[in-house]
């Protein structure tokens, strides 16, 4: 697997991990990687999701704020499912960790200000490759990037929402509920998850070697439940279903559909969102 953390405009490389060798050049790599993405955005109006090239699996993540683009290669044997969830992950903790970064002000070119992240980038490789021969754990990372992802669409809502304030007191009072109980208070693994009004639930901590699955995935089960069920009660039925399609919350789940039978959590996502 290798990763490549971009400028989405300039091609400037933040961070490049590689596990694998190319016999490129790496800033060629990257150029062109920058430019397919730009000429998809502008024929198609999106960006690349996801191509097979050079021998190789190639995935896309785009984040618009922060203007980066972040990128993975593995061998095909490996699932774009399973390579873009755990590109998701390594976005997520690079965004937690370098989310006010500009680069016009906080950035001369020198990209030893990001050495420290090859680190986090190397902690979960090698949990990765652990899991790869224990097709629960391995499962597992598949789940906590679903649920990050959807806890990430139910910040987004939260955060343009006409009433913005009064639906993070609803997430926080709830999730302080959640943290009350003796189960979480007991679970080192558990406590790992946070939430705050600028970032909103962070679950990219977990460790699956050290949790416990069933208990782990019953508690997000019920975050993202309870979110939902505030979105519903406080903006009404009709309104939540328009921010939900605003977010693409339909297109994330037709498109992650397989990935989301083979993890049992199908039926309930879409019930979730579409029914009362």
């Amino acid at each position: 697997m290798n990763v490549w953390i971009l400028n989405s405009d300039s091609g400037v490389t933040l961070l490049y991990q590689p596990y694998q060798d190319l016999m490129v050049n790496e800033d060629l790599v990257s150029g062109l990687l920058t430019a397919l993405n730009q000429f998809t955005v502008f024929e198609f109006k999106q960006g690349i999701e996801g191509i097979e090239m050079g021998g190789l699996r190639w995935v896309y993540l785009e984040d618009k704020p922060s203007n980066l683009l972040f990128i993975a290669a593995d061998g095909k044997d490996v699932s774009t499912e399973i390579l873009r969830a755990r590109l998701n992950v390594i976005k997520q903790s690079f965004l937690q960790e370098y989310g006010g970064f500009n680069e016009e002000k906080d950035w001369d070119g020198n990209t030893e200000m990001f050495e420290p992240f090859k680190s986090v980038i190397e902690e979960y490789y090698s949990q990765w490759k652990e899991a790869e021969n224990i097709t629960t754990i391995a499962e597992f990372f598949d789940i906590l990037g679903i649920f990050q992802q959807i806890l990430n669409i139910i910040m987004n809502i939260l955060s343009r929402a006409d009433n913005t304030q009064k639906l993070i007191s609803k997430m926080e009072m709830m999730f302080n509920q959640l943290k009350s109980n003796p189960t979480y208070q007991e679970d080192s693994e558990l406590q790992k998850i946070s939430f705050s009004s600028d970032s909103g639930f962070n679950i990219i901590n977990i460790n699956p070697s050290k949790c416990d699955m069933m208990k782990t995935e019953k508690h997000l089960i019920n975050i993202v439940k309870n979110s939902i069920k505030i979105f519903k009660n406080e903006l009404g039925r009709k309104k939540s279903m328009i921010y939900f399609l605003e977010e693409d919350v339909f297109n994330y789940l037709l498109n992650n559909l397989v990935l989301l039978k083979e993890l049992n959590l199908d039926n309930f996502l879409l019930s979730l969102f579409l029914l009362d």
